[in-house]
């Protein structure tokens, strides 16, 4: 008797035909356009969460600074030498580097990367600040009310001239790297007087995360803030 196959039979072993193949890849492509943009929001929603979480931190070691400073608040940079007019925009983040990570002891020795003070969608280094300005690596996308809560280390004020604390903002995410910005430009908030076409506070989509006087912090757009 012969058990050879016939010409109509399948090897159950065969692999796939091309139409097959071709199905497979359409189907494969379709659930991954369905995927990636969820997938993408995920992301983005898990950023701005950590963003929130960073600036929850860096309130309460704004906080832990007054209490321990006779209730003077950080400053935003740091003047090298006094009267020149350079200033290095990471003073309130070695002023609360004891609550927050190491203690740092000079601004030019500063690491923003990976730490608190880091925004996780900023760009940080040589993509905002050139190598050749001392404590670039202290930025890291966030910045401080130096208009109303100080501006070098010679400039601190007590924490009581804040009449309003859930009004007052006393850091949150910077502006990042667009045209017509210098690098000083990063590394402050500016108050609703700079209302420069070029200044937008749109890290997360719509705005960026605030800490404020009373230890809370919000989402907020730009032009709430500069309202």
């Amino acid at each position: 008797m012969n058990s050879s196959p016939g010409p109509n039979s399948r090897n159950p072993s065969a692999g796939f035909t091309l139409i097959e193949l071709l199905v497979v890849i359409a189907i494969i492509a379709i659930l991954a356009g369905l995927l990636l943009p969820a997938l993408a929001r995920a992301k983005l929603k898990a950023q701005a969460i950590k963003c929130t979480s960073n600036e929850k931190q860096i309130a309460l070691g704004y906080l832990l600074y007054a209490g321990d400073q006779s209730d003077y608040l950080p400053v935003a940079g740091t003047e090298v030498p006094r009267g020149s007019g350079w200033v290095a925009p990471s003073r309130w983040f070695l002023e609360i580097s004891p609550y927050i990570s190491t203690a740092g002891t000079n601004y030019t020795e500063l690491i923003a990367k990976n730490k608190v003070v880091a925004c996780p969608v900023a760009k940080l280094g040589t993509n905002v600040i050139p190598a050749n300005v001392p404590g670039y690596q202290g930025y890291g996308g966030y910045g401080h009310n130096y208009a109303y809560l100080g501006y070098t280390q010679f400039d601190h004020v007590k924490s009581t001239i804040i009449t309003k604390p859930a009004d007052t903002c006393l850091n949150g995410d910077g502006l990042d790297p667009t045209k017509g910005l210098s690098w000083w430009n990063y590394g402050y908030l500016y108050p609703p007087s700079a209302q420069i076409p070029l200044f937008r506070y749109v890290r997360h989509g719509k705005g960026g995360n605030y800490a404020w006087a009373d230890g809370h912090v919000d989402m907020m757009s730009w032009k709430v803030m500069s309202a």
